[in-house]
């Protein structure tokens, strides 16, 4: 009866460790799991073996399951070895290749094994005391046996190291299921050890299956084979941020690598269970905002290895459904290049701004001067002898040419300013375009060149008004530069759908379309010689398009080689004020 019920006890415990290696093949596809299956395999054989051998009652049937026993147990260590090996991520001594050169190893144990009555270099006496199998084991197989102990002992050991790392409401689970799982070893090792208490420890290492029902329990209750806490600590120990999680007693209850340098914490012991009181010493908003429970953004120093750096601090406070605070979640970007860089942005912003101011005063204020004596020498010049007047015309068109460059590099760096805003206002649009010409007069007049202009005295644009002078006179600039001597240009304007479209026409050497296409690109800045030999920057239209934009309007060009080119940009109506300021807003 006792037999019967030590089978029934058994055949349980398998029926257990089963139950554990079916849950383990649901999850096989995680990290590890597929590993972890075939330990329970391995278990699952060793058990049956052990049942078949306290039934037998011949030395050749017991010793059959025996090497049957030994097998699985021999080859539960390199399983229990890819397991760890894969909650590490180290997947280069997973390959294939590796696996197979690692297992040969055991496969050829395992043939000396079952070839032992032939060579008798595993154990040198086999007999039956009381029905019970004494083996006498060589030095040999006792030195193998130490070996395969150890390296499950190494095995234990990084598990502990891996659980250490893992979230704290795992870590305890985790260490039970350790645990439980070494009380199976330490029976081998009894047995190894101890044979003459062989007959006992036999079936209590099967008994030992009663303790998958408290793992199967620990796994199901704490989802262990779930990818969340298998994949945690590959994402946290790796992401480039760091992670400090405090409960809503003041206490660390999770953080990653990352933060530990920030604390010099490498030799007194994980940053887990430590009072915030003492790691933010340092940082008293830090701290202040974790006991509080606030959600807080700030910006830190911190001497990490020898250098200053720079952190970007965002604390999240935690609340459960019922809102109730039960912690905070510090997150830490390491902002120390960041901060180098706009040091540097600034500096270079300050030399900008001064070479900004040089070229607004120093340069530009004397062409401005040299400018108006040229244009009063112009004005005389009929006074002057023909070759003098030659001079005239070409100091007059270097320091027009000039100080228009400068005019449109200063507007563009104007509007390339932050925070720059345009003031506009109700304009009649004749009376700018009739300003552009006054100021053009002497440039188309030494061309030759008629400028028409048919616009409608009584459309109104409300815009900027040096914008839009700005705009024109670059428009205007360029009709008259690329214009034959003795062309037209014509400005016109007509409202439509609420806009004033604005068009320039000019009659001189044209475009092809790859040059229209690019003809607004930033990145390409292309001055052509006008057919005077005018030169320029390239700069222009591109100050147009920005101040266009910045109005709210739109500019494009139709042009046709050899026959004319006509740009186009649109201004709002003065009727639709309120629109257009909040065009110009946005």
């Amino acid at each position: 009866m006792s037999v019967t019920l030590s089978n029934v006890v058994m055949l349980v415990s398998i029926f257990l460790m089963v139950a554990f290696l079916y849950y383990a093949f649901l999850y096989r596809q995680e990290r590890g799991i597929r590993y972890f299956a075939w330990v329970m395999v391995c278990r699952v054989i060793y058990a049956g073996s052990v049942i078949m051998e306290i039934n037998s009652e011949s030395l050749s049937s017991k010793m059959l399951f025996r090497n049957m026993e030994q097998t699985s147990l021999l080859f539960v260590v390199p399983t229990v070895i890819f397991f760890v090996l894969a909650l590490f991520g180290k997947d280069e001594y997973l390959r294939p290749l590796r696996m197979m050169q690692i297992l040969s190893v055991f496969a050829l144990w395992s043939l000396l094994l079952w070839t032992n009555p032939y060579h008798h270099l595993l154990f040198w006496n086999i007999e039956l005391d009381q029905g019970h199998l004494e083996v006498s084991k060589t030095v040999y197989s006792i030195a193998f046996n130490i070996i395969c102990y150890l390296m499950i002992a190494v095995c234990v050991f990084y598990l502990f190291v891996y659980l250490r790392r893992v979230r704290p409401e795992l870590r305890k689970p985790g260490i039970w299921l350790v645990l439980c799982g070494c009380i199976p070893a330490a029976t081998e090792v009894a047995k190894s050890f101890y044979s003459g208490f062989t007959p006992w420890l036999l079936p209590i290492s099967v008994y030992c299956g009663f303790l998958g029902m408290t793992m199967l329990w620990v796994v199901i209750r704490y989802r262990m084979f779930s990818v969340v806490p298998l994949a945690r600590n590959i994402v946290v120990e790796t992401m480039e941020e760091g992670i400090l999680i405090v409960n809503h007693r003041g206490s660390v209850i999770d953080s990653n690598a990352y933060v530990d340098p920030l604390f010099a914490r490498s030799e007194a012991g994980p940053i887990a269970g430590q009072p915030i009181g003492k790691l933010l010493a340092k940082w008293p908003g830090w701290q202040r905002a974790c006991e509080r429970m606030e959600a807080c953004d700030m910006e830190i120093d911190a001497r990490v290895n020898g250098e200053t750096r720079v952190y970007s601090v965002k604390v999240y406070p935690l609340a459960s459904r019922e809102r109730v605070g039960q912690g905070t979640v510090s997150v830490l970007f390491d902002i120390t290049e960041k901060q180098k860089q706009m040091e540097q942005i600034v500096k270079l912003n300050q030399l900008k701004d001064h070479l900004f101011a040089i070229v607004s005063h120093d340069i530009r204020n004397p062409l401005a001067v040299q400018a108006s004596l040229i244009e009063v020498l112009e004005a005389d010049k009929t006074m002057f002898k023909s070759n003098h007047q030659e001079v005239i015309d070409a100091l007059s068109g270097q320091i027009q040419n000039t100080f228009g460059m400068i005019e449109n590099l200063l507007e563009w760096f104007r509007s390339q300013k932050e925070g720059m805003l345009l003031q506009p206002q109700r304009l009649r649009l004749v009376d700018v375009v009739e300003e552009v010409c006054y100021t053009l007069r002497i440039k188309s007049e030494a061309k030759q060149i008629a400028i028409h202009i048919e616009i409608d005295s009584g459309i109104a644009v409300y815009a900027d008004r040096e914008a839009v002078n700005l705009i024109v006179r670059n428009l205007m600039t360029n009709a008259v530069k690329f214009s034959e001597r003795g062309g037209t240009v014509l400005v016109s304007a007509e409202t439509k759908a609420g806009q004033v479209i604005v068009s320039v026409c000019d009659h001189g050497v044209g475009m092809g379309e790859d040059r229209v296409r690019e003809l607004f690109d930033p990145l390409r800045l292309v001055s052509t010689t006008g057919t005077a030999g005018e030169r320029g920057t390239g700069l222009g239209l591109q100050v147009c398009q920005q101040f266009v934009r910045m109005s709210g309007g739109q500019i494009w060009v139709e042009s046709v080689p050899r026959q004319k080119t006509v740009f186009y940009f649109t201004l709002g109506t003065a009727s639709s004020e309120r629109d257009n300021d909040e065009s110009i807003a946005n």
